[in-house]
């Protein structure tokens, strides 16, 4: 039996995205950024979730999240990119209240909204849930519980390490020409690491790769298995930790900071479906995001920061800027990489091989196959 379970036809088809947008970002819990970003009243911060303009505010009511659009003609609330101001449409000058609902309307007497269309008019209202300091945000009216998409084990792993995360972020955002799923799957990807990465990233690895273990030829393979059980897994199951030795050193800035941890490792937790958060040593953290643009193009979100500060006055913005210029070297790596991949990929294309090491991504195309694309697996 071969070894694949998706076609390369689902990284280059707008209709595959569609289908994404609706039965994935459009059901799924997102990450939309840190609680850290809108610590005071009116502090906000705005981006795009797959392909929606988002917009987080801290209100009087706590932390809302609204599709970034006013009601009247569409134009956005808020047009920086983060900063502090009320909830007032620059266009019009439209203003809402802590819920989106509309509060103000100047020259009122020139729209004529009886007192019934006026009561209706407010902002998108998204759902939004602290996990820690890290912010998800539904498009879906009801949405699926937390606990359906992660594990509670797994949520209180993201409340514990991000209790550690100081409040100075750094962030970038680049865009990719490549599928946003190739992303997800190389950080997966852990056997990339020695040939990609060989002069960045490898160097700080205690051992090559994770050697699994040698089975006999008539033991049934684990991929071969999961494909042939055509059983789509449990959502939960596609976020998970996992935690790999890096050779001991120290920096210079730990004993500034309250680090996660005692150990000499390198920390993922993979966020399904499109987040990697990690943490080096507990010392510094990183989360990147792939969010899709189109079948062929990703905007790669990137923050970074430190363990908390034992001091606040402490000022890392030097520190933060040489972290993150080295983590968008190794990046930059694997762009060349999927670009490449990307570029190739047409109708032409077989379906993807996958090795024993890769039952996670086999795991991840049954589910997607199954819940997305509609598909019985």
């Amino acid at each position: 039996m071969p070894r694949h379970a998706l076609d390369g036809k689902h990284y280059i088809s707008e209709e595959t995205l569609t289908l994404e947008r609706a039965k994935l970002f459009g059901k799924l819990w997102s990450f939309v950024g840190f609680s850290s970003m809108v610590r005071e009243r009116n502090q906000f911060f705005t981006r795009k979730v797959a392909g929606t303009p988002i917009l987080v505010q801290r209100t009087e009511a706590g932390i809302r999240a609204f599709v970034n659009e006013c009601p009247h003609r569409l134009s956005p609330i808020q047009t920086s990119n983060a900063g502090k101001r009320p909830l007032v449409c620059p266009y019009h000058a439209w203003s809402f209240g802590a819920e989106g609902e509309l509060r103000g309307m100047p020259n009122d007497g020139l729209y004529q909204f009886s007192a019934a269309e006026r009561e209706k008019i407010c902002l998108k209202k998204l759902q939004v849930e602290e996990v820690g300091q890290l912010l998800f945000i539904n498009f879906s009216e009801n949405p699926i519980a937390l606990t359906e998409q992660f594990s509670e084990n797994f949520l209180e792993q993201l409340q514990e390490v991000s209790s550690f995360l100081d409040s100075q972020i750094i962030y970038s955002c680049h865009r990719v020409r490549y599928n946003w799923k190739l992303n997800m799957e190389n950080v997966k990807d852990y056997n990339h690491v020695p040939f990609v990465h060989s002069k960045t990233f490898m160097p700080a690895m205690s051992q090559m790769v994770k050697e699994l273990p040698v089975v006999e030829s008539l033991e049934p393979s684990k991929v071969l298995q999961l494909i042939d059980a055509g059983v789509a897994p449990g959502l939960e199951s596609l976020s998970y930790n996992t935690k790999a030795s890096i050779k001991p050193y120290e920096n210079w800035f730990a004993s500034l900071c309250d680090k996660y941890g005692n150990d000499h490792a390198y920390y993922n937790w993979f966020i399904y479906p499109n987040v990697n958060f990690c943490s080096v040593k507990g010392e510094h953290f990183l989360l990147q995001q792939y969010d899709p643009v189109s079948p062929g193009v990703t905007d790669y979100h990137l923050w970074m920061m430190t363990a908390t500060r034992k001091d606040e006055r402490t000022d890392f913005t030097a520190l933060l800027s040489t972290l993150i210029r080295g983590e968008r070297t190794v990046i930059a790596e694997d762009t060349v990489v999927l670009e490449r991949l990307q570029d190739g990929l047409g109708a032409h294309s077989r379906r993807f091989m996958h090795g024993e090491y890769e039952a996670h991504i086999v795991q991840q195309h049954l589910w997607y196959k199954n819940h997305v694309l509609g598909e019985t697996v």
